[in-house]
């Protein structure tokens, strides 16, 4: 009777611990958002570190901006402090290398995702320099909460880092790209695949292609549809309706996944096939260009 007692009691104290645990959480007053000069553009809260209690991120945007004043977004972290019942700002300031001020770009994206399945949020940045295709991730922000700091859990400023879960582990990668010009307009390259990063011991660690071969391959495959299907059309298309620059993409892309995985002599053997085709469509400055992409200068045979 008394080990039965014991536990009844042990319970019902448990179960009210967790009740004022959460009673507590729902009255802590919010964070004042807002700013002279600034308005709050977004306001997320989540559970970003080991309490409890919700922290807030505020996005702000310039209410109105002078000639002299730098358009972007300013970024603050509010956490509670439970010994002064008071909330403590952090600003998070924008380093990239090609920043001059401390504000983002207007474009940012910001979310609360728990990228690490640990269960607890982690600050997620996406910085972008404009709102075309190409500029769609110009960077990528990983904060996370390490006592009363924040602290940089991944940062990238270039490769158009894609945050995506390669291997279906419900777990996030993050993946980097390589831009590929040749003959096309430096404002519009082609991205492909060059480096994968994955969450392990606490870090982000960079991690062999091979180990995200299937991830590779669907990416190649995905490439060649898109390359065939402007094939099939191409002979159904008037003149004056065929895009070069579209058919050289196409196929640069196929032969730049190809390269990367399974390697040379598969990007080599699938262009040799196809280019009898390509010759008499694509001008030679793009035919020139998917050569040198397959066999460069340096690596011919005199």
């Amino acid at each position: 009777m008394r080990r039965r007692l014991s536990l009844t009691l042990a319970v019902i104290i448990t179960l009210s611990g967790g009740a004022r645990l959460a009673v507590a959480s729902q009255l802590l007053p919010p964070p004042r958002t807002t700013e002279e000069g600034w308005t709050s553009v977004t306001v997320l809260s989540g559970n970003v570190d080991e309490d409890p209690d919700l922290e807030y991120l505020v996005v702000l945007r310039r209410t109105s901006r002078a000639a002299t004043e730098e358009e972007g977004l300013r970024l603050r972290f509010f956490d509670f402090d439970s010994a002064s019942r008071t909330w403590r700002p952090t600003e998070i300031t924008n380093e990239s290398q090609g920043s001059e001020s401390h504000l983002f770009p207007p474009e940012t994206a910001v979310t609360l995702e728990d990228v690490t399945r640990d269960g607890r949020m982690e600050i997620v940045i996406r910085p972008r320099k404009g709102v075309a295709p190409h500029a769609e991730a110009q960077g990528l922000v990983i904060l996370t909460k390490q006592g009363p700091y924040l602290r940089h859990l991944f940062a990238a400023w270039e490769g158009a880092p894609e945050l995506k879960d390669l291997d279906g582990d419900q777990v996030m990668e993050i993946v980097l790209h390589a831009e590929y010009v040749g003959p096309l307009s430096p404002e519009e390259p082609i991205l492909y695949p060059t480096q994968v990063f994955v969450y392990e011991d606490g870090a982000f660690r960079r991690a062999s292609l091979l180990r995200y071969a299937a991830y590779l391959i669907e990416c190649a495959n995905a490439a060649r549809a898109e390359y065939t299907e402007i094939k099939r059309h191409w002979s159904h298309t008037p003149a004056g309706g065929q895009d070069p620059k579209a058919l050289f993409r196409a196929i640069a892309q196929v032969l730049l996944l190809l390269r990367e995985y399974p390697g040379l002599e598969e990007m080599r053997a699938y262009y040799l096939a196809e280019r009898p085709w390509l010759y008499s469509r694509l001008p030679l400055t793009y035919l020139h260009a998917l050569d040198e992409l397959v066999m460069p200068p340096r690596s011919r045979k005199k």
